[in-house]
């Protein structure tokens, strides 16, 4: 965290930029860990920064905000501040939760369905919808308070609940609108991958084909990698990374595979440096994602065991 309480990317060569995604995270985590104080100053952040016709933007480089948002960032903080607010009742987060979410509404849907991002200024749209943006828990929020019809709600999660698997049981990147049609990655993201797969599960989709080629690969080689050849199913990092094993925890915690959970949350606690949190002594290499995570998914652990 920077003294304007923004979160910088990295600490080397993107320590000036800026996303929404860490915003949302930290959001979530600290609603999670109850730290309303820090919730409050990061809202803040949240409205002095990242704001621009109600529309959040996607990333700022300094202070140079960018011209696009990004849907994931969006859900995820319109699903936090709604949450947040019914838990503290706090008028002012629900407000916020739902300026944003119309506004959203309005300008970044297609044909009835979100879009990955649009652009603030003109409007002008993606016409693809990543699989791993679509989040049942902001549809379902929005729904309740009034921002989504329950149609609406069941337009995005048909997209999300009835994509064509890979034979290996993996799932398309992203839907095209105009043709109305599933599209797969040549190199599979395992962190996109994981999204769709925690967000089926969280509304009792059929992940078992997905499951089985997970624990396969982690059988197969001892660790996960952070990406895959779609064709050869082989590494194409050699990296682990600490968010893959934070959001294969959540997803197991999602199916109530305590024991999978926490196996995944250790491995990603092996990775972790004593003293710096998800950073490569050495070299300083990190990235706020595979820090913020991680805290997020540790919590949601605990907390799993604790509401048992």
């Amino acid at each position: 965290l920077n003294d304007e309480g923004l979160i910088s990317t990295d600490l080397t060569s993107q320590k000036d930029l800026f996303l929404s995604e860490s915003v949302g995270l930290w959001l979530a985590y600290l609603l999670e860990k109850g730290d309303r104080a820090r919730f409050d100053a990061q809202v803040n952040v949240l409205k002095s920064y990242f704001l621009k016709s109600d529309f959040i933007v996607w990333r700022l480089e300094g202070t140079k905000k960018a011209t696009v948002n990004a849907l994931i960032d969006d859900l995820r903080i319109i699903r936090v501040l709604l949450e947040a607010g019914e838990k503290w009742h706090e008028s002012t987060y629900v407000q916020l939760g739902k300026k944003i979410g119309e506004n959203l509404i309005l300008h970044g849907m297609n044909e009835g369905l979100f879009v990955d991002y649009v652009d603030v200024s003109s409007h002008a749209q993606a016409n693809t919808l990543t699989m791993s943006y679509l989040m049942p828990s902001a549809f379902y929020t929005m729904e309740k308070h009034g921002l989504l019809s329950q149609q609406q709600v069941q337009d995005q999660l048909a997209i999300l609940q009835n994509p064509p698997l890979a034979e290996e049981g993996f799932y398309p990147k992203y839907y095209d609108i105009p043709s109305k049609s599933y599209r797969f990655d040549e190199e599979l993201h395992m962190i996109d991958q994981l999204y769709v797969a925690y967000h089926m599960a969280s509304i009792e989709g059929d992940t078992e084909p997905f499951k089985r080629w997970l624990l396969n690969l982690l059988k197969r080689d001892g660790k996960l990698y952070g990406r895959y050849n779609a064709q050869t199913n082989q590494p194409t990092v050699s990296y682990e990374s600490p968010a893959v094993y934070a959001m294969a925890a959540r997803y197991m915690l999602v199916l109530e595979e305590q024991q999978k959970a926490q196996m995944f949350i250790e491995k990603m606690l092996s990775l972790k440096d004593p003293t710096t949190g998800y950073v490569e002594k050495n070299t300083q290499s990190t990235h706020s994602f595979d820090n913020l995570l991680p805290l997020l998914a540790e919590r949601e652990v605990e907390n799993a065991y604790h509401n048992q």
